[in-house]
């Protein structure tokens, strides 16, 4: 197939690496890294862009015409997609990345599972034919679900997080060994294999950070507001992360 990456950072350089990998030929657009082409003629384009660029990516594919499908990879707000295709009038599909920032070429080629949030069952075929090599578990979903199945994703390891420096503060009032405890409660051997069991087990005293974990915690904060219900785990979630901050 022909791919096209618009937004050539993290996200777009390990999307364009897994293409090439699969034996697609893959243009990059991207012109804050010089890369100046839009290909009008490919399969299907995937947009890498920082969110609040999502939009703006969008309307200059549909300007000049670019066909094949149009994939949304970057994180957004629940209900995006469906947004856009109802105001542009466009088939898109979203599909999230679930890539470690230190371990992005790793993960993108070893990936934990592909999500495809379907347009339509046609282009749903297509993406998943695209991924057909990888040895995983795909998910074909709506948008809305797969734009919440990646927030929830990072939510989830928020929380994890939050409970084990939590617990970490109360092992330092109450003279207990908090890597004892963490070892004997790892999710991994209490909850079963999730993520390799290691989320909030090795991070005693530091805060979630990093460019994922807390703006996608407020999406998710948010989504909840926006639709009359009270997330308790999910503030207290960054409160616990705020109070981390002011203890170290």
């Amino acid at each position: 197939m022909k791919i096209q990456i618009v937004g050539y950072g993290v996200v777009g350089s390990a999307q364009a690496y897994l293409m090439r990998k699969l034996g697609h030929q893959t243009f990059i657009y991207d012109p804050f890294k010089g890369k100046n082409k839009i290909e009008k003629e490919v399969d299907a384009t995937f947009i890498c862009t920082p969110e609040h660029e999502v939009e703006k990516a969008l309307q200059t594919l549909i300007e000049i015409e670019v066909q094949g499908l149009y994939v949304i990879k970057s994180t957004v707000p629940v209900g995006t997609t469906k947004t856009l295709m109802e105001k542009y009038k466009r088939h898109i599909c979203h599909n999230p990345e679930f890539l470690r920032e230190k371990h992005t070429l790793k993960d993108v080629v070893n990936p934990s599972r592909i999500v495809i949030g379907e347009c339509c069952h046609k282009h749903g075929e297509q993406l998943e034919r695209l991924y057909a090599p990888l040895t995983t578990t795909v998910y074909r979903t709506d948008p809305t679900t797969s734009e919440l199945i990646k927030l929830s994703t990072n939510s989830l390891r928020a929380v994890s997080i939050s409970f084990w420096n939590e617990l970490y503060l109360l092992c330092k009032k109450i003279g207990a060994d908090i890597k004892t405890v963490a070892q004997a409660c790892d999710p991994a051997k209490v909850l079963g294999e999730w993520e390799g069991g290691k989320w909030g087990t090795k991070f005693f005293g530091k805060p979630y950070g990093g460019r994922c974990l807390p703006k996608d915690v407020k999406h998710l904060i948010n989504d909840f507001r926006r639709n009359g219900l009270n997330p308790k785990i999910l503030e207290a979630a960054e409160m616990v992360n705020e109070n981390v901050k002011h203890h170290f």
